[in-house]
């Protein structure tokens, strides 16, 4: 089938994957990772430690997102700072009376025996040796057992600089990196993302369908003559297919591209297209796999087959143009 056919979504979307280098290498991490998850400290922000690499990764992501190769959740929010953009922000209990911040939870405290309520702060006596005890304002009797001689009624916030009390205390916030002070209505109340593969990418680059039209659009782009899909009858008579042909000239380049799962399937595959190779003497071929160990390397050699392999698609796709360009220069020598 020649590329000049209609092209599928699929095509299309290799397309754009082969036009931005940093677009293909964020999809193959996040495949390769599954999702992405952040780091969130206060003083470094958040952090996404595999994508330091790519400044502008946020971007790409989005762009992941709207080719439907990747989905983003909202695992956390932080409160940013409205004036420098920090998250490095403490919360304040402020007074609604007087401002202060010695805004404090405390029990409202029942003296069972006398019937005397108030805050956990008027029952609490300093002791000279150190730490405290409960001792009742009204009848100076000390508090033993909560259940037996006081109980607690709830609870409330209570100033300790000018005693107001209130169910709730105005919340306030202060950057530590400005020093800007602000509350609810300015604060930026930021949500966190993971990111994760969709099945749909999963599946793209794990059948190699990816590759493939990465590797026909990549030899295309160069003015090759190609097509994918090709079946070629051999000197047996029997018909054997091709992931693409490259036609150079009057000689055939066949390449086929197969996703790694087992150095012991890899040998076998192998194996199998080694044999389609014989029924093809004058063919010139080229064997794609993810990695390579190197028993499988000691097999492509020993049948003279050009085996391509790379720590990434870009690396693999170099190669194979580098391979197809060597066959051209040869032929016209």
């Amino acid at each position: 089938m020649s590329i000049a056919v209609e092209k599928s979504k699929d095509l299309m979307l290799a397309e754009t994957l082969l036009k931005d280098p940093a677009l293909l290498k964020i999809l193959e991490i996040m495949v390769e990772e599954k999702e992405i998850v952040p780091k969130i400290r206060l003083e470094q922000g958040i952090e996404y430690p595999r994508m330091k690499k790519f400044p502008e990764w946020q971007e790409k992501m989005k762009t992941l997102i709207e080719l439907g190769l990747v989905e983003e959740k909202i695992v956390d929010r932080v409160i940013e700072c409205p004036s420098c953009g920090k998250i490095h922000v403490s919360t304040r209990f402020k007074c609604p009376s007087c401002g202060s911040i010695n805004m404090v939870r405390t029990e409202i405290i029942q003296h069972i025996t006398c019937g005397f309520v108030d805050t956990k702060l008027k029952f609490i006596r300093r002791l000279k040796g150190g730490g405290e005890e409960l001792v009742c304002p009204n009848c100076k009797i000390a508090l033993r057992e909560e259940g037996i001689d006081y109980r607690i009624l709830g609870e409330i916030f209570e100033c300790i600089d000018c005693g107001r009390r209130a169910d709730r205390p105005r919340i306030e916030f202060k950057c530590r990196n400005c020093l800007h002070e602000f509350d609810t209505t300015t604060a930026k109340y930021r949500a966190v993302y993971m990111y994760r593969t969709t099945d749909y990418g999963i599946t793209l680059l794990q059948s190699g369908n990816l590759i493939r039209n990465l590797i026909l659009l990549s030899l295309t782009s160069k003015g090759f003559r190609v097509e994918r899909n090709a079946t070629l009858k051999g000197i047996s008579g029997v018909s054997h297919r091709f992931d693409i042909i490259v036609r150079s000239g009057k000689s055939l380049i066949g390449v086929d591209y197969r996703p790694v799962s087992s150095a012991e399937s890899q040998i076998t595959d192998l194996l199998a297209h080694i044999a389609k190779l014989m029924d093809f003497p004058g063919i010139k071929y080229i064997y794609v796999t993810d990695s390579s160990s190197e028993s499988v390397r000691k097999v492509a050699s020993s049948q003279g087959v050009n085996l391509v392999s790379g720590k990434s698609i870009t690396e693999i796709l170099n190669q194979i143009l580098e391979l197809v360009k060597r066959f051209r220069e040869k032929e016209k020598t």
